[in-house]
């Protein structure tokens, strides 16, 4: 069971929580997604796995309680990847609303050459890894392939 702080519209801590997947009527949850691009200019995108929606997708997860969402996606990238990086080595892109849910996306960039040979897929969430140009995210998005929050705010801040 996860517990996640909620917010308001401007990212400040309402002092309330929520289970995740119960409903809520004031505040929004905030996740945190990263776009990870190698030397190349491709993007790591990850295919969900069977027991998810089948879709493309950035690595990302929700914030939970205690978290920012810098801690979030260390973790996340952790349990998705296997991957151990530096909060350093994260270049913030900003915060947005989401449009069609009650939540906020921290959104972060990772320049880092990866051999996806090397890392370690979390079975339950990622089924495959693939380096994509942005030209091909940016199909797999109009082609609904891909997560459609994750390829609005790819969009919006990489295309």
């Amino acid at each position: 069971m996860e517990i996640l702080d909620l917010y308001d519209d401007n990212g400040n801590l309402l002092n309330k929580t929520v289970v995740r997947g119960e409903h809520f009527d004031n505040g929004n949850i905030m996740i945190s997604i990263v776009f990870i691009k190698n030397s190349n200019g491709e993007f790591l995108i990850q295919k969900t796995s069977k027991n998810g929606t089948l879709k493309y997708t950035s690595t990302g997860g929700h914030v939970v309680h205690g978290e920012d969402g810098v801690i979030a996606i260390v973790r996340e990238m952790y349990e998705e990847l296997g991957l151990t990086i530096n909060k350093d080595e994260l270049i913030e892109v900003g915060t947005c609303k989401n449009p069609d849910k009650p939540c906020l996306v921290n959104i972060f960039l990772l320049n880092k050459n990866l051999d996806i040979n090397d890392l370690t897929l979390q079975e339950e969430e990622v089924d495959d890894v693939l380096w994509l140009s942005k030209d091909k995210i940016l199909q797999l998005i109009d082609d609904n392939k891909f997560l459609a929050s994750h390829g609005y705010f790819f969009k919006k801040h990489f295309n």
